[in-house]
């Protein structure tokens, strides 16, 4: 319910303004919780049967063709990881990597809520339409979050396996994961 008015050219700058701090807090906010905070293991993040291991967004979506275009919020903030290539098979990295991942999709979740926030001060249609622009905004990196992950906790279960060897199938299936 709209509270504040304001000129529609206000309303505009007000809306950027506004989206430009939540995304950039947000990002910040969520960079500064400790990675272990992330646990794989919390239901939410686990990969559901519906997913199929990740190849429903393959499906429907064809993430492997555009997922690499999506920006990579780790250039933002200082000593940050960035989820853009695999750099190593490591058991350790991985699970860095795995939490990492979590943390990017806990982030874009976060960025949806305030979209409801937009109500305040814009008519109910624009106010939908900034609930929509988040929603948005959000579902691409989201998507490759969860199409990734399975293939990590694989290349994971892998290496924990066999920590000293390093098969050329685990350097191909990685390639893949780009």
């Amino acid at each position: 319910m709209q509270i504040f008015f304001f000129s529609a050219v206000e309303t505009l700058i007000i809306d950027v303004i506004v989206w430009i701090c939540f995304h950039l807090g947000i990002g910040f906010w969520a960079s500064q919780i400790p990675v272990e905070k992330f646990d794989p293991d919390h239901w939410f993040f686990q990969t559901f049967d519906w997913e199929k291991g990740g190849q429903i967004y393959q499906d429907l979506f064809r993430v492997r063709s555009w997922k690499r275009f999506i920006p990579q919020g780790s250039k933002l903030y200082p000593n940050t990881f960035s989820l853009q290539k695999l750099k190593s098979l490591d058991p350790e990295y991985l699970e860095l990597w795995l939490r990492e991942s979590i943390r990017a999709e806990f982030c874009h979740w976060m960025m949806i809520l305030p979209g409801f926030l937009f109500f305040l001060w814009n008519s109910v249609e624009v106010g939908w339409l900034m609930v929509l622009y988040a929603v948005a905004n959000n579902f691409f990196p989201i998507v490759a979050q969860r199409y990734n992950r399975p293939r990590i906790r694989r290349y994971l279960e892998l290496a924990r396996r066999d920590q000293h060897r390093q098969p050329v199938i685990f350097e191909q299936q990685a390639a893949a994961v780009q």
